[in-house]
């Protein structure tokens, strides 16, 4: 009898086994996503509330909950500086049940998504390196009218502004040259092999959603210019959720300046589009007081600029994505040239076309793939007719260029990215003639993620980098970085990297035609640094969401090109200069629980000295401080704007240097919403104080600027 019974129970032990461990469970699996940009959202919490089960987003926003009990559940999702979501689901026997989430951003420092600091999806408060995230709302809210202006109030940046709107501007990051400063267009290096540096003024806002901005040497993910910084435009898309959505602004200003703005977006099924033109016109002529104090005219700064810009996708479901953008770019300026030799009918016609093509495919929960493919190619013509010294020359960039890139999560504490890049320079130039360079990249990064206890997580991030170029010597980048972060009560990230990093000699510095005042040199090797830096960002809220910020630099270049003279005066460049930088760059930033005051703090010190005799680099200014208010009542949204910038050196020897000076901006807007739209007004003053300074010797700036506009969105 006994033996009955045991087999009885037996039996039915391995009847309801089955029905126990496997019909009674479920899934749960999808995305979250951006509430706005419909970006992914990292890091993410998706927890069954009471149940004890849990996961975290990965970096392509996609998650997936095993073994959720059959029934009603309750799924909660939240992550740091978004709000938190709550959803009941039912989970039926063997089902799979797919969703989507999108979050609001919440006001938090420094919890923004980027993707230039790994190449891959990440929080601005967990990566190792020094960023910094400028939204599409600091964007429209900047009364700036492009992307050089706006880097003006950036950490750690120091933009060379040549002048006035249409002037040439450039950006220097920790000491690093303008032409050591890697820019990119979603991705898309915007360096030319010609050897000169992207010219920020060139780039409107309009087709920007944000830039992003590494600060330190990279070329162990990025390769050559990538000595001082990184930065990355990021396109914008159609991200309305109604089918049609555009904005048109029209903005008058001093000195006959004149803006157009017009821009719409559709949502097509699966597809999605978003177009935009801008047109600047400005006379762009001020006074300025000459040696003599005397107050003259400052002629031939005409601007006429023509961009137009847009981008399709393509989203056939939550995992794939194909998207694209071209844009043309039209812009004739006149060249004044510095006052020392300054020139009324010099004019230079820039025209550019830019093809991009991504495709994105997500293949599992741990494994993803991205593609790309542009072409690039960028004419510049200068004409000065001047009867006395006629000057002409025409320059033609082609650029070709391909990357593969894949995303690898071997588990939850160990993330691989690798991938290679194809880039083809051509330039056909009055200058250097016909000359080709191309550049094979490998490239591997890991993240190594293990917590230390409950309230703490260490994160270490080798990477490497193998660039051969088709005219010089194999270079290898690498570096090292790693991350503390407290996980408890406020965000902590203590942060360090050391790197190696090189910049590639020009064109212009290899091949410059044999003449009577200079020569290129062919056996240039390239520029090397190698550095390090340790900082630490403390995100809290007490009376409101502040943000601190510290990051100390060290690095020290080699082999810097410079351009020098010989016995009969024929300059030519040699690798001669090694430099020694070092410094602190500091953020503080406050917004009041009631989002109705932001204030950012920033000052920089940096000390950029020839390792040789000891004397400073050239337009390396020691300090710089910024500071921001913005004040929102309603409707009405006031912002202050101040900057210092020290004392810069202007020869090798230090016998020259410009004072510093001090800038204030103020501006205002107003925000009118109705149904089905938006109307806004705003004006901005720029340099109230009316201060005549020069940023680069020989190139003053504009005294007051005052600019108004007028907007209508739908």
């Amino acid at each position: 009898m006994f033996q009955r019974r045991l087999v009885f129970v037996y039996l039915l032990f391995v009847l309801l086994l089955p029905a126990r461990n496997f019909a009674q469970t479920g899934k749960l699996s999808g995305y979250v996503l951006d509430h706005y940009s419909g970006k992914p959202l990292p890091g993410t919490n998706i927890v069954i509330k009471e149940k004890n089960i849990g996961v975290a987003v990965d970096n392509n926003g996609f998650f997936i909950l095993h073994q959720i009990p059959v029934g009603k559940n309750v799924v909660e999702i939240s992550r740091i500086g978004f709000g938190s979501l709550t959803q009941e689901i039912e989970i039926a026997n063997g089902q799979t049940v797919i969703l989507n989430f999108r979050l609001k951003a919440e006001v938090v420092r420094f919890s923004e998504v980027l993707v230039t600091a790994t190449r891959e999806n990440a929080l601005q408060n967990e990566v190792a390196v020094a960023t910094e995230v400028i939204s599409r709302l600091e964007l429209q809210e900047s009364h700036s009218q492009n992307i050089g202006e706006v880097l003006e109030f950036a950490t750690g940046v120091f933009v060379k502004n040549y002048g006035h709107i249409g002037a040439l501007k450039t950006a220097s990051i920790r000491g690093a040259s303008e032409n050591q400063i890697l820019i990119l267009l979603d991705g898309q290096r915007l360096n030319l092999a010609q050897g000169t540096a992207p010219d920020l003024s060139d780039i409107p806002l309009q087709a920007i959603e944000r830039v992003e901005i590494i600060r330190g040497g990279n070329s162990a993910l990025y390769g050559t210019d990538a000595v001082g910084g990184v930065v990355n435009l990021i396109t914008r898309s159609n991200t309305e959720s109604k089918p049609l959505s555009g904005q048109v602004t029209t903005t008058a200003g001093s000195f006959g300046t004149r803006v157009l703005e017009v821009n719409f977006g559709q949502k097509l099924s699966k597809f999605d589009y978003f177009l935009a033109h801008t047109y600047t016109s400005s006379d762009g002529d001020f006074s300025i007081e000459d040696s003599q104090g005397r107050s003259v005219k400052r002629t031939n700064n005409g601007l006429t600029l023509n961009d137009t810009f847009l981008n399709v996708r393509y989203t056939p479901n939550s995992a794939s994505q194909i998207s694209g953008f071209v844009q043309i770019h039209d812009a004739d300026r006149g060249a004044p040239g510095p006052t020392s030799f300054p020139s009324e009918t010099a004019i230079q016609k820039d025209k550019s076309w830019k093809y991009n093509l991504r495709y994105r495919q997500q293949f599992a929960a741990r494994f993803g793939l991205k593609a790309q493919t542009y072409f690039y190619k960028f004419k510049q013509n200068f004409d000065d007719p001047n009867p006395v010294f006629p000057f002409s020359s025409e320059h033609k960039n082609d650029v070709l260029g391909f990357s593969f890139q894949s995303n690898w999560r071997a588990s939850d504490s160990n993330e691989i990215t690798g991938g290679y890049e194809f880039r083809q320079d051509k330039i056909n130039s009055t200058d250097v003639a016909l000359q080709r360079r191309s550049n094979h990249s490998i490239f591997l990064q890991d993240q190594i993620r293990s917590s230390l206890n409950q309230n703490f997580e260490i994160t270490l991030v080798p990477a490497l980098r193998w660039d051969k170029f088709s005219d010089l010597e194999v270079q290898i980048s690498p570096k090292m970085g790693f991350s503390l972060r407290y996980l408890a009560g406020f965000q902590l990230n203590l942060r360090g990297n050391w790197g190696k990093s090189f910049r590639a000699p020009s064109f212009n510095d290899l091949y410059w035609p044999a003449g009577p005042f200079a020569v290129g040199n062919p056996d240039l090797k390239p520029e090397t640094g190698s550095g390090y830096d340790l900082g630490f960002l403390l995100n809290l809220k007490r009376t409101g969401y502040w943000g601190f910020e510290v990051n100390y630099f060290n690095s020290n270049l080699e082999n810097l090109i410079i351009w020098r003279p010989d016995a009969n005066f024929v300059f030519s460049p040699e690798n001669v200069q090694v430099a020694s930088i070092k410094g602190l760059e500091s953020r503080v930033s406050y917004s009041d629980p009631n989002d109705i005051a932001h204030l950012n703090l920033d000052y920089t010190y940096l000390d950029a000295e020839d390792a040789v005799n000891n004397n400073q680099l050239i337009y390396r200014p020691k300090h710089q401080l910024k500071a921001e208010l913005i004040v929102s009542i309603k409707q009405i949204r006031m912002k202050g704007g101040f900057r210092f910038l020290g004392k810069r050196f202007t020869n090798a020897d230090n016998s020259s240097l410009l004072d510093s000076h001090s800038l204030v901006d103020i501006g205002a807007a107003w925000n009118q919403p109705f149904k089905g739209g938006n109307f806004k007004i705003k004006i901005a003053m720029r340099n109230i104080f009316d201060k005549q300074i020069k940023v680069i010797d020989g190139f003053p700036a504009p005294g007051r600027e005052v600019r108004s506009s007028v907007g209508f969105t739908f």
